[in-house]
């Protein structure tokens, strides 16, 4: 047995070099990644590798152009300083292979979190097949397919949500709080997941939790503030990121879609509307833990943030893989997950291309957070009746 597990690591390894390959070969041909996402990821840790910050213009834009990139859509880098720390051992490669080894580890780490949200959260032993086809429609949804192409951060999110549940459920609150302060990867998802966790925790007295998440912000605080003092305040200058628009998937887009006077007001009274459901729902089930919180959360926090693209419905796996393991029916579970992971998103996408506005794509956090309405509830008052 010994002998077998041994042979496993060699046979691992190369299938994971056959993968990084395979990428290269047929995904991240040569510069194919430096006009999309990625390069603003991958540029963001060469820059710190060589000594350039990453928040000037003056050094950004060159060395985005150094590095073959024509496509310019930031004045400075994006991303949070660790975001870019993060990033480093992919940019120490040149960008082909630094793209092929990301997804390698984005579909490592997908696939880690489809099996981690049924068998560790939703306590369910899944069968080859139904972990397959869990699989299959995780990489064959219009997010994770998005994700991939250009390159995003989202699939690293997911799996941050999914380890912070996992360690919730075995009772590792300070591990678990430690693990959410990596939302900080990439804030804007989760604009209203974080606060009504935070109060959550708060009111139902998860202090181990608080603290863990507090002590992880302090730390990739400290330890990215020895890096680059002051950083914060040049990254903040990234306006783009956090100011609402019209062209995103959002309840802020919907609004633009109704009144393109007055879609500022109606979308803040929408985004509004959405925190004010959530919170009520959220607050009124006490016999409710972080698993039905964190799915509603999801879908509530993509359906307001005001930027958040298609590419971010990857975040919604974690209400989606939950829910059919909630369904009791095999036909309930199958329907709700091939219907909101796979079907409505690709047909959402067929109307915004005839329409040339995917705005539209606000409906599928929207059912998203419906479903889990009508499949949570149920499973909450039987909890509580049992």
């Amino acid at each position: 047995m010994k002998v077998r597990r041994w042979l496993l690591l060699p046979l691992l390894i190369l299938c994971v070099g056959l993968m990084a390959w395979a990428q290269y070969r047929h995904l991240a041909y040569p510069m194919c990644y430096t006009g999309r996402d990625f390069m603003s990821l991958w540029g963001g840790g060469r820059a710190l590798l060589e000594g350039v910050d990453p928040y000037d213009p003056a050094e950004w834009l060159p060395l985005r152009a150094r590095y073959g990139s024509t496509w310019m859509p930031d004045a400075r880098a994006p991303y949070p300083l660790w975001t870019l720390v993060l990033m480093t051992p992919f940019s120490a490669l040149d960008i082909d292979w630094g793209a092929a080894w990301w997804l390698v580890f984005s579909e490592g780490l997908l696939g880690a979190s489809v099996y981690l949200l049924v068998s560790r959260v939703g306590h369910v032993r899944p069968t080859p097949t139904r972990f397959g086809l869990l699989l299959v429609g995780g990489f064959a949804t219009r997010g994770t397919l998005a994700t991939l192409y250009g390159g995003q951060i989202t699939i690293v999110l997911l799996f941050v949500v999914t380890l912070f549940l996992v360690l919730m459920e075995r009772e590792r609150p300070l591990l678990a709080g430690l693990v959410l302060a990596l939302t900080a990867l990439k804030p804007n998802p989760f604009l209203l997941l974080v606060p009504l966790l935070g109060v959550w925790l708060l009111w139902r007295r998860q202090w181990r939790a608080l603290l863990g998440a507090g002590v992880g912000g302090v730390l990739l605080l400290a330890a990215t503030w020895t890096i680059q003092p002051g950083w914060p305040v040049e990254w903040l200058a990234v306006r783009g990121k956090t100011a609402a628009t019209f062209k995103t998937p959002t309840v802020w887009g919907l609004a633009y879609a109704l009144s393109e006077e007055g879609w500022p007001m109606l979308g803040l009274v929408a985004a509004g509307t959405v925190t004010t459901v959530v919170g009520w729902l959220v607050f009124r089930r006490r016999d409710w833990r972080v698993p039905e919180v964190t799915a509603l959360g999801v879908a509530g926090s993509l359906l307001l943030t005001p930027y958040a693209w298609a590419y971010e419905h990857t975040l919604l796996l974690v209400p989606l893989v939950l829910l059919s393991v909630r369904a009791r029916r095999g036909w309930v579970r199958w329907s709700l997950w091939g219907g909101l992971a796979v079907a409505l998103p690709w047909a959402l996408y067929w109307v915004a291309m005839q329409s040339n506005s995917d705005v539209i794509s606000a409906l599928v956090p929207a059912s998203a957070g419906v479903a889990c309405l009508f499949c949570l509830l149920p499973e909450s008052v039987a909890r509580a009746e049992a």
